[in-house]
C-alpha cells in the first residue's frame, strides 16, 4: 500500500476498453497496479450511445456507480433500473450486473470497488 498521497490526473491517464465491454473507455484512477491500493478500485467509465457494459458477476466485490452525466439502463440480477446524473447504484458482491445509455449522450460514471478485482 501507499505510503503517501497520490495524484492521478485524469488527462494523463490512457483509456481502456474492458472486457464484455463496446464502445466504452475506461479509465482506471486508483488500484494496486496504479497506486498500490489494497482494498479498493476505483475508476471513470464513459460507455457512449451503442455501447454497453454486457452483464457479469464480481463474486467477492461490493460496487457503487455514481452517475455523473448521460442516462443510462442497469440490470442487476434481473431487475432493470433506470439511472441518471446524481444517482448512486450499489450493486452487491455476486450479482450478475450490466448498464447501458440511453438516448443519444455518452453515460459517464464512476465506479468504486471493493475488494479490487483479483
Amino acid at each position: 500500500m501507499a505510503d503517501k498521497a497520490i495524484l492521478r490526473r485524469m488527462r494523463d491517464v490512457q483509456s481502456v476498453c474492458p472486457p464484455k465491454h463496446t464502445n466504452t473507455d475506461a479509465f482506471v484512477l486508483a488500484n494496486k497496479a496504479t497506486v498500490g491500493c489494497k482494498s479498493i478500485e476505483f475508476f471513470l467509465t464513459e460507455i457512449r450511445p451503442g455501447g454497453e457494459a454486457e452483464e457479469d458477476v464480481h463474486p467477492i466485490s461490493e460496487h457503487a456507480y455514481f452517475i455523473l452525466s448521460g442516462r443510462g439502463l442497469a440490470k442487476v440480477e434481473g431487475e432493470e433500473i433506470k439511472v441518471e446524473p446524481g444517482d448512486c447504484l450499489y450493486i452487491p458482491p455476486g450479482a450478475k450486473h450490466g448498464i447501458k445509455p440511453i438516448g443519444t449522450e455518452t453515460l459517464r460514471f464512476v465506479v468504486w470497488m471493493a475488494p479490487p478485482r483479483q
